[in-house]
């Protein structure tokens, strides 16, 4: 809850300055508006519509936190909460088929982890598409304000009689540019309504993203210390429920490690075949050596006898 409480305030304070300096530039703003008061109107809708749905986004985080907090205390025996959660949709139905119990394999965690990021990606793609939206209007304010200046000023040139007297002629293109600015009032309104809107969300927006960023680390962190557990300290009904999924993690786990002995054995299996055939080798260099010795002490043995032979002649 003190995650998300962090960045309500952030975007309490920053939505306080904004309507401060609402407040203080409102005359201002509300001749802005009037120059168009169809277009600004919907872009302050999807503007308040973005604030709203942000802020939501954050309170259901704070309520996805509860929820977790009280499953957690139901596995020690506390009563579990009844209220569904939307992001945790997907942890709430497993554990429903589990009575309410933390068992988890690592291919469970990863599945519950995945579905709760394609649920977080989803929110943040409405919000920024109503970030994209503000722009968008104002950017077709401005258009729209243009066009309107370009046909006001070209009708506003053809209107123009040069034969009259100066004073009536500058007369009548003083009424005739009333439109074209009042096109550009348009123009110009919008896109300061348009981007301005843009800047306010995307600040939510980066606040809401943050704290999602930090619920899903909280909520990994959580469900990996309850998926490390162990058979010690448990009595014979937990030992029950936490027996298939056990056996489901125990199995990955020795396939990994029969894995990494096979191949150690096969270094060893190798080690030994290049040590046999070392020794082999000096083996065979030593038979060598004895026979190459036999055959001295033969040829010698002959040579001495060859000597004597001399010498008794």
């Amino acid at each position: 809850m003190k995650i998300v409480g962090k960045y309500l305030i952030r975007i309490l304070f920053f939505l306080s300055l904004i309507s401060g300096l609402l407040f203080i530039h409102f005359e201002n703003l509300k001749n802005f508006f009037l120059t168009n008061q169809t277009l600004n109107s919907v872009i302050l809708i999807v503007i308040g519509s973005g604030i709203i749905f942000i802020v939501k986004q954050l309170i259901n985080i704070k309520n996805e936190l509860n929820w977790l907090s009280n499953v957690f205390k139901s596995s020690s025996g506390s009563k579990l909460s009844v209220r569904s959660p939307k992001l945790l949709k997907y942890l709430d139905n497993y554990l429903k088929e589990r009575s309410g119990k933390f068992i988890f394999s690592q291919s469970s965690m990863k599945t519950v982890m995945e579905s709760l990021e394609g649920r977080l990606i989803e929110s943040r793609e409405i919000s920024r598409y109503m970030i994209g939206l503000t722009i968008f209007l104002g950017l077709l304010g401005t258009f729209w304000g243009l066009l309107e200046t370009i046909n006001s000023v070209s009708i506003t040139v053809k209107g123009l009689d040069f034969s009259e007297n100066t004073q009536k002629l500058f007369q009548v293109l003083k009424q005739g540019l009333e439109q074209p600015l009042s096109g550009m009032g348009t123009a110009f309104s919008s896109s300061l309504f348009g981007l301005g809107g843009s800047l306010i969300l995307g600040f939510l927006d980066l606040q809401s993203n943050q704290a999602q960023n930090r619920f899903y680390n909280e909520v990994e962190e959580k469900l990996s210390e309850r998926t490390k557990f162990s058979l010690m300290n448990m009595d014979e009904s937990d030992k029950k429920n936490l027996a298939p999924a056990y056996i489901e993690s125990l199995i990955e786990v020795t396939t990994e490690n029969l894995k990494k002995s096979t191949a150690v054995i096969e270094k060893q299996n190798l080690h030994q075949e290049s040590i046999s055939k070392s020794i082999n080798d000096i083996n065979r260099i030593i038979s060598e050596n004895t026979n190459l010795n036999r055959d001295i002490k033969e040829e010698i043995k002959v040579l001495s006898k060859t000597i004597a032979n001399v010498s008794k002649r």
